[in-house]
């Protein structure tokens, strides 16, 4: 079977996205071409990129520079309604990769018999709907996130109803829709007739168990970790207030914890009252690290935490949450009702609400207690039910994903429209 993937993030750039979707791409038993953009960042790796274009019969690599940059760029996307919003901002890149992609299977002889497409960005999906009108491939859409229904675009009224009449076309036009989570599958398509939803699947994140280096006791401090970054309503305000509950009410509880957030913290959650008054060293700052680094800094930690906004639901699967599964270290989730949670209650793992200061407090002193007998026991155990941490290797999610894509010459014509 050969596919043509789009994706704009591959690595070796670091962003979870490019991780992931290179994570499922490298691991087909499949002839892919991929077409994507060059690396985004400097935040690149190249153990990543070592095997990975080996895998491949061909990638093609599209640079993309935006209109605007700097304090031009800041002034415009809150000035200017549609800037960077319809879909996204890379939407300068879709003429462009349609073009690389139509001209390299015109010169390089590629014949695909499927095409995939990967949102984030959801620029992708619209490189996509153009090929699939050049092209009459059967077209599968992955999207990591809801598009209309992101929460993180709430305020872009105007640009989401064009974003609503965009995700439509691209709904009604593929032959097979993936989602994440189930809560995702529903909110996205509540909004459309049954016959198209029957298009729509769940496929879990992944983690790849070789990255990780060999499981074994911590030692220092007992170590609390939140990997990845902050952004938008997502922020660690939560955890800072349960810490001043903690203080307030019983400090020994924190007695030789340490608490790290590694990755990018904007400067008005590092300004944010409830962070200036904890105590200098309780909550220590890094900045990111290569996500080899990631992956070992969560299998040698005591505690790792999720952290979501403060929604009534979630409906996100954060890849770093899944990323916590293959280093078997106890979890806490500081999450609203939703993906997350579900995911943690099936694990047995404690979870709060990030709306909620003395519900996060609490969560916080059973599981470091928890973790202190944990730490101290004679025979160190890798956390967590190995039946449910499994569905979510590679060597599991890998094979479905690649009888999905297998399906879908057979029914590109069989689903309703």
């Amino acid at each position: 079977m050969r596919i043509l993937a789009i994706s704009f993030f591959l690595p070796p750039d670091l962003f979870p996205q490019a991780i992931q979707i290179g994570r499922l791409l490298e691991h087909l038993p499949a002839e892919t071409g991929v077409v994507c953009s060059a690396p985004q960042t400097k935040f690149s790796e190249a153990r990543l990129d070592t095997s990975f274009d080996r895998r491949f019969s061909f990638r093609e690599a599209i640079a993309f520079h935006p209109r605007l940059s700097g304090v031009a760029a800041v002034l415009a996307r809150r000035f200017v309604p549609f800037l960077n919003r319809v879909p996204d901002e890379y939407g300068r890149w879709i003429p462009l990769a349609e073009k690389a992609a139509l001209t390299k299977l015109s010169t390089y002889g590629f014949q695909p018999d499927v095409m995939v497409t990967f949102g984030e960005p959801m620029s992708d999906h619209l490189v996509g709907m153009r090929l699939k009108n050049r092209l009459g491939l059967p077209w599968i859409a992955h999207f990591s996130d809801p598009w209309s229904d992101n929460p993180f675009r709430r305020n872009e009224y105007l640009a989401g109803l064009v974003n609503a009449r965009l995700e439509a076309r691209v709904i009604a036009a593929t032959d097979r829709l993936i989602f994440t989570s189930e809560e995702t599958l529903d909110l996205v398509m509540r909004k459309y007739p049954p016959g198209w939803r029957a298009k729509a699947t769940v496929l879990p994140h992944s983690f790849d168990p070789a990255l990780y280096p060999q499981p074994g006791r911590p030692t220092g401090p007992l170590t609390v970790r939140h990997l990845g970054n902050f952004y938008g309503h997502r922020s660690p305000v939560p955890l800072f207030r349960a810490l001043r509950l903690l203080l307030n009410q019983e400090p020994a509880t924190l007695d030789g914890v340490q608490f790290e957030l590694v990755g990018s913290l904007p400067d008005r959650m590092r300004r944010h009252r409830s962070f200036r008054n904890l105590p200098a060293g309780l909550v220590r700052l890094h900045e990111s690290v290569s996500y080899s680094q990631s992956l070992a800094l969560m299998a040698t930690s005591d505690l790792l935490l999720v952290i979501d906004g403060p929604d009534e639901l979630s409906v996100f699967l954060p890849s770093k949450l899944i990323d916590y599964l293959g280093a078997r270290v106890p979890i806490l989730g500081i999450v609203p009702p939703g993906t997350s949670a579900k995911l943690l209650a099936r694990l047995g793992a404690p979870s709060a609400d990030p709306r909620k200061p003395s519900e996060v407090a609490r969560a916080l002193r059973m599981v470091l207690a928890q973790a202190a007998i944990r730490r101290e026991a004679k025979v160190w155990q890798p956390w967590g039910d190995p039946g449910i941490i499994n569905q979510f290797d590679i060597a599991n999610v890998a094979p479905a994903f690649f009888r999905i894509v297998q399906d879908a010459p057979d029914v590109s014509k069989a689903v309703p429209r």
